[in-house]
């Protein structure tokens, strides 16, 4: 079976904050290409998946005033071929002169971190690993930075944003401990101001940095839960305090439970790890009243879905129209509607949804969702 070693999605920005241009702003041209959707735009320009809306309005500025773009109505909807204006900046880096821009992913994923090892460690294209344990053996201390969630936002009131981020040490075992570490911007260079532990396989539903503090909602052990499987829902508040990251503040939620689903819409990214999606058209699903229906990429279909305990998950069976589709959509959408109705379990993995499914052969699959824009 394989190792799930993060079952972690996202309460993302609303459009209503995102940037009013009354003109187009600096940026280029970008041509959607077959598979784009807007988070994984801008995702690919900022390393923030979230900034998406300023891609909207840019868009749109552009499209006031050059007939050649067309204006994004619905961000869950880009066309291949369509001509979108990709801004150079987000709108929310700091002004000319207070210390640089918003820290790119990659320095991000090249910095140094303390607080996991006695002595600090640094990420090569986000990866580090130590000596092993025992001399030619084959554990080892290692620790990787998860780029599916980055926060960014002031977090020491310079007036420049900083960063938050998440980073997995794993030394072998069966546990994987995830780790915040709080990223200062000083003059434009990542600087680790501080990082504590989370948990050992907690669930990350959101993270993000507001007035100044960072905000998670996380999935974490309860006082009966065994390790591999938490339920308990907590927020938790951090702040940079005389040069430490600490908790501030913490609060139950309750526990995790299907309803927790009800509510949310999503797209597919992968139909297994390493397996994308292919196509111009999403694969969606949106779950509200005790179903799941949406687009497997050519027809419309719903099913029921129930659940046993807090993120057991059972579906089906799906109905769904019955129009042809063209090869390989046709043989993709039946692969996810069959992982749908094999489901057995969903969880939060950094931002994203899971869902976890058995298939013919008795090996583990897992669908991986996004948030769809509208549901943010």
């Amino acid at each position: 079976m394989r190792k799930l070693w993060l079952l972690p999605l996202v309460l993302a920005l609303a459009l209503s904050l995102s940037p009013a241009y009354a003109q187009a702003p600096d940026g280029e041209a970008y041509t959607v290409q077959a598979g784009d959707w807007l988070s994984k735009l801008a995702e690919k320009y900022y390393g923030d998946p979230l900034a998406y809306p300023a891609i909207v309005d840019a868009t749109n500025a552009k499209a006031a005033e050059d007939d050649r773009f067309t204006a994004i109505t619905n961000p869950d909807a880009i066309e291949a071929g369509q001509k979108i204006w990709i801004p150079t900046s987000t709108g929310t880096t700091a002004p000319p002169g207070s210390g640089g821009g918003r820290l790119s992913v990659d320095q991000l994923k090249n910095a140094s971190y303390d607080g996991i090892y006695d002595q600090p460690v640094t990420l090569v294209d986000g990866y580090y690993e130590g000596e092993p344990f025992v001399e030619g053996g084959a554990s080892r201390p290692t620790v990787t930075f998860v780029g599916d969630l980055v926060a960014y936002g002031d977090l020491n009131g310079d007036g420049v944003e900083d960063a938050a981020v998440l980073l997995a040490e794993s030394s072998g075992g069966s546990g994987t401990f995830t780790y915040l570490a709080a990223v200062v911007n000083q003059d434009g260079q990542p600087v680790n101001a501080g990082t504590v532990l989370l948990g050992d396989r907690t669930q990350i539903k959101s993270l993000a940095i507001q007035n100044g503090q960072i905000v998670m909602e996380i999935v974490t052990q309860g006082p009966d839960d065994p390790m591999c499987c938490p339920t308990l829902k907590v927020r938790k508040t951090y702040s940079l305090q005389d040069g430490q990251l600490v908790e501030v503040g913490s609060e139950e939620l309750g526990q995790v439970s299907l309803q927790d689903l009800m509510g949310t819409s999503w797209t597919v990214e992968q139909l297994d790890f390493d397996q994308p999606v292919q196509g111009d058209e999403p694969i969606t699903a949106e779950f509200a009243d005790g179903q799941v229906a949406g687009s497997g990429g050519c027809n419309r279909y719903n099913a029921p879905v129930s659940s046993d305990d807090a993120q057991s998950l059972t579906i089906g069976p799906a109905i769904s129209t019955l129009m042809a589709c063209p090869e390989p959509l046709m043989t993709q959408e039946m692969q996810y509607l069959t992982a749908l109705q094999n489901t057995m379990q969903w969880s939060y993995y950094i931002g994203k949804l899971a869902l976890t499914y058995q298939q013919d052969d008795g090996s583990i699959g897992t669908l991986m969702l996004l948030p769809s824009p509208s549901s943010q």
